[in-house]
Order: structure tokens, then C-alpha cells, then sequence
């Protein structure tokens, strides 16, 4: 299958252009079209809005999170598109600084994940088919939304699989449009 990381490509054009405009009209200025503030002085390229703007549907992702972090600390791979079958996968991964063995991973595309197993699908609240499972470092919930799957990870060594549960059903149940919990300029 070829994967294609449409992101990355438009990330690197827009880099060019960008770089290219702000040379050509005042090289002590740059374009400040694509860049989001990040603390007091940095400016970063918000590649995670750039994945999740450039998909073809509108992923969902929590407003709640068991550690104190930003949602524009969320980290991305890009996009992976199978052109020859029509798929769309991507994810994100949100971790907790403070604590280097907690994350959030969440995974989502028009396709199924290759673990979810379609078959263990119940009602878990009364819109949405999915189901929970557990590991040993990490509780992960699978279901489907307006024909969205997703797998979310909700990582930590440190709590019992009741707590991840209970974690991983808040973040759960605080799902949205992204577009609500990102405060980028459109």
C-alpha cells in the first residue's frame, strides 16, 4: 500500500512560500499566516490543525484531560492515505510532561484500526458502538462515530486498570469537534 503524508508536503510548501514572501518584501519580517503563538515567545507552524483541516471528515477529540496539558501540545504523524482503497488514517498523541510514562494516543480514520475487532461492538452509551480493553500499561476504547472509527490509548503506568477506565471514559464522554477545543485563528 502507498502511504502519502499530504500534510507533511502541504507543511513543506507552505514553509517555501511562506519563507519566499517574507524574504522577497522584508527580511526582518515573517509571514505570520500559518504560525500559532506558543507561550510568550515562540511561534510554532500548527502542524496538528494542518492534518486535521486537511481530512476529508471532522474528528472528534477530548476536552478533558487526566494530566494538565494544552490540546496544542498534541503531536501528529500526518496523514496516512491508501489511495488504491480509498483509506484515511491519522492520529494524535498528547503527552504529559510532568510525567513521561502518561500519554493520550488516539488513532482515527474511515477505516477500522487493524486490532479493532468489529465483532466485540456494544452499546456504549446510547449513540455509539464500540468497547473497552485492557493491557497491562494501557486501557483503550474502540468505536465508531458518523462512520469514524477510533482508537483511544489512555497510558499510565502508575494507575490501576479501574482508574484508566474511569480516565478513559472522561475523555470519552468530553469528545467534540476538534475545531472547539483548538483556539487557532481560522
Amino acid at each position: 500500500m502507498k502511504k502519502l503524508s499530504i500534510v507533511t508536503l502541504v507543511l513543506l510548501i507552505s514553509l517555501v512560500i511562506t519563507n519566499w514572501h517574507s524574504t522577497a518584501e522584508n527580511k526582518n519580517e515573517i509571514n505570520m499566516d500559518y504560525l500559532v503563538k506558543y507561550g510568550e515567545v515562540k511561534y510554532i507552524v500548527p502542524k496538528t490543525k494542518l492534518t486535521l483541516d486537511a481530512l476529508p471528515f471532522t474528528v472528534k477529540i477530548p476536552e478533558y484531560y487526566p494530566f494538565n496539558e494544552n490540546p496544542d501540545a498534541f503531536k501528529t504523524s500526518g496523514i496516512n492515505y491508501y489511495e488504491s482503497e480509498s483509506k484515511i488514517e491519522s492520529d494524535l498523541k498528547l503527552d504529559n510532561r510532568s510525567n513521561l510514562n502518561e500519554r493520550i494516543e488516539i488513532i482515527f480514520g474511515n477505516f477500522p484500526h487493524k486490532d479493532y475487532n468489529l465483532s466485540k461492538n456494544k452499546n456504549i452509551d446510547k449513540k455509539t458502538k464500540g468497547y473497552f480493553k485492557e493491557s497491562e500499561n494501557y486501557s483503550t476504547i474502540y468505536f465508531v462515530d458518523q462512520d469514524i472509527y477510533y482508537r483511544i490509548d489512555y497510558v499510565n503506568k502508575e494507575k490501576s486498570h479501574k482508574e484508566r477506565k474511569e480516565e478513559l471514559e472522561k475523555i470519552f464522554n468530553s469528545l467534540t469537534d476538534y475545531k472547539k477545543v483548538f483556539n487557532y485563528k481560522s
